[in-house]
Order: structure tokens, then C-alpha cells, then sequence
């Protein structure tokens, strides 16, 4: 006999399932097979599971959809869609029109979701059918000191909380839907890299309905070596000469390396210029992050991480100071390309 107790959790469960929404988690790769691995085994842990996984193989030449596929038993909602060429904007608005549901949770591959990710990511959606568009949030995962210094360095909410209204989400943990995909006119697949920082600049200026998930996290393993990190920064920089979005921190880093440049030259002139330099360089590059760096080496307990914090910040500021300038030179040959449809992609809607 059903006491009241037993109907009340019943009529709860139907109220509950009534109110969940499908979702599809959407994720692009290419050439990662240990990725993947990582990144699937944790939606597999997932308090609330995907209805759908789809995966965009940009054109794997190793083991990577071979790995995918061994999921297969053990996780039949995955589609594996395969589009040779396709960069990563171009990937995620693939996967995004393939999608069965009206959700999209995007991911990246090598990114380890938290077990209630997901149930944290979509409950938004789900508790206010106008929401459009959440924005979760990540953490490092360092497995060496270079990686946990470069994650602090570089990480926005590793030192500082984080302003919500402020905060431009990754794609390794956000949702939208698919309607506001459309409005926005899809990922802006014309550039390489900084995809998701244009992508978050549009959904802003059609003022969509947006939520933040502090509490949606995966964590990601920083780049593990000098040359990794200097070449994902470089990409950025690329990126952001490309669109020319904060064109001004940019233009600071080069006033302020100019200053450097002609200092270190009138040295030559008269010895007396030195002590300048020295000024210079002790404000702009050690000063200016000499609380950053001391807060970096408190965190790991290791003094080493001092000395190595400014040298990463200086490696991240010169990468991209650098990648800034190549965009912004190809962004002047192929202006079609990128000044003219960047300008109409972020026109108002």
C-alpha cells in the first residue's frame, strides 16, 4: 500500500522528468586520441547524462575516431561526424546543425567534466524556459610547475574572483541553443583562432539571455613546455589581429616596447640613457607584476615560481604581442576576410 510520503516523491519524479530538457553535448577534435579518452570517460561519469554526444573529427590521421569508436557500446548516443579541413568554428557549427536537440553543450577534447558538469550547465535552461545561453567555468589541472604557473598566469578567476557580467566563457564549457545559434549566424568560421572570444562578443550585442554556472567546471591541463605555451599565445595574438577586438592592450605592450627599444639605442649616445632603461623595464616588466608573481609563488609554496611567473608573463605578453602584429598584417591583405566580415558579424541583429 502507497503511503503519502511514496506518491509525493512519485508526482515529484514526473515533475522532474516533465522539466528536463535533452541536450546535446557537442565537441570538435582533431589528432587526440588521449584527449578524447579523457574527456569521454568523464561524460560517461556524468550525474546527468548527454542524450546525445557528437564529436566533429576535423580530419584525424592517427588513432583519434579508432578511440572514439570503443566508446561506442558503452555510450550509443555518440555520433561521430567526419569533416576533413574543417578548423574549429567551422566544426562546432556542423555538429551544432546536426544536432538533434535544441540544447548545445560544447566542450573541448582533453577537458576532464566535474561529475555534475552537465546537470549544473543545463539547469538554467531549465529553470527559466527564456535562457539562451549559459557560460560555465573551468579550472587548471597542472601536472608540473610550469603548468600550474602558466594556468595561474593566464587564467582569468585563478588569483581573483571573477565578474559574471564580464566574464567571456570558453568553449570548453558553455551552452546555447540552437535558435540563438542561428540569430547569431553561427560560429564565426572564417578565423582560426580567438573563434569563441568573437563568438561571445555577438552574443552579447543581440543581448541574449544569458546565465552564468560557476559550479559547471572541467578542468584542462595547461600547455606542458616554453614552446607550447609561446605558440598557443601566438595563435591568440593571431586571432585578435584578425578582429582587432581590444586592439588596445595591444597597442599598449607596443608603446610600452618602444619606449624599451629606443632607450636600450640611445644607449649608444650616452651612457647615462642606461639608467633609463633600467627604469623602464624594471616598471613595465617586473613592477607591474611583481604582486601577481609573489601571489603565484604564495599559491605552490615554491619561491622558484616567483622568477618563473614573470618569465611566463613576459613569454604570453611577447607571443602575443607578436601573433597580434601577423594578424593584423594579413588582416590588412585579405580584408575582405576578416575587417569586412568581422564587422558585419558583429553588427547588432
Amino acid at each position: 500500500m502507497s503511503t503519502l510520503a511514496d506518491e509525493l516523491r512519485e508526482r515529484g519524479g514526473v515533475v522532474e522528468e516533465q522539466m528536463r530538457r535533452p541536450v546535446t553535448v557537442l565537441m570538435t577534435v582533431r589528432n587526440d586520441p588521449i584527449g578524447c579518452a579523457t574527456t569521454l570517460s568523464s561524460l560517461a561519469e556524468q550525474s546527468r547524462k548527454p542524450d546525445e554526444i557528437v564529436i566533429v573529427d576535423g580530419g584525424s590521421t592517427d588513432e583519434t575516431v579508432r578511440v572514439i569508436r570503443r566508446y561506442f557500446d558503452t555510450m550509443p548516443q555518440i555520433r561521430i561526424i567526419e569533416a576533413p579541413g574543417a578548423n574549429i568554428a567551422r566544426g562546432r557549427n556542423i555538429g551544432t546543425a546536426a544536432a538533434k536537440h535544441e540544447i548545445i553543450a560544447t566542450t573541448d577534447a582533453g577537458c576532464r567534466a566535474e561529475p555534475d558538469w552537465l546537470a549544473n550547465l543545463i539547469r538554467p535552461f531549465e529553470d527559466d524556459p527564456q535562457t539562451e545561453f549559459v557560460a560555465g567555468y573551468y579550472r587548471v589541472a597542472p601536472q608540473a610547475l610550469l603548468e600550474e604557473v602558466a594556468g595561474a598566469v593566464t587564467m582569468r578567476g585563478s588569483l581573483d574572483p571573477i565578474c559574471p557580467e564580464s566574464f567571456n566563457p570558453s568553449a570548453r564549457s558553455m551552452a546555447y541553443t540552437k535558435a540563438l545559434w542561428s540569430c547569431a549566424g553561427g560560429w564565426p568560421d572564417w578565423v582560426k583562432f580567438s573563434e569563441d572570444t568573437l563568438w561571445d562578443y555577438k552574443i552579447r550585442s543581440i543581448r541574449a539571455n544569458w546565465k552564468f554556472a560557476g559550479d559547471a567546471i572541467v578542468a584542462w591541463r595547461p600547455r606542458t613546455s616554453v614552446r607550447q605555451i609561446a605558440k598557443q599565445f601566438f595563435n591568440y595574438g593571431t586571432g585578435r589581429g584578425h578582429t582587432q577586438l581590444q586592439a588596445g592592450n595591444f597597442t599598449y605592450n607596443l608603446r610600452n616596447f618602444a619606449l624599451v627599444a629606443m632607450s636600450a639605442a640611445l644607449c649608444a649616445v650616452t651612457p647615462w640613457m642606461a639608467l633609463l632603461l633600467v627604469a623602464l623595464v624594471g616598471y613595465f616588466y617586473v613592477w607591474t607584476f611583481h604582486d601577481k608573481a609573489v601571489r603565484i609563488a604564495k599559491r605552490t609554496g615554491r619561491w622558484v615560481a616567483y622568477p618563473l611567473s614573470l618569465f611566463v608573463i613576459w613569454l604570453v605578453m611577447a607571443s602575443r604581442t607578436i601573433g597580434y602584429l601577423v594578424g593584423s598584417w594579413q588582416r590588412w591583405r585579405d580584408d575582405a576576410r576578416y575587417r569586412v566580415r568581422t564587422e558585419l558579424y558583429l553588427a547588432t541583429s
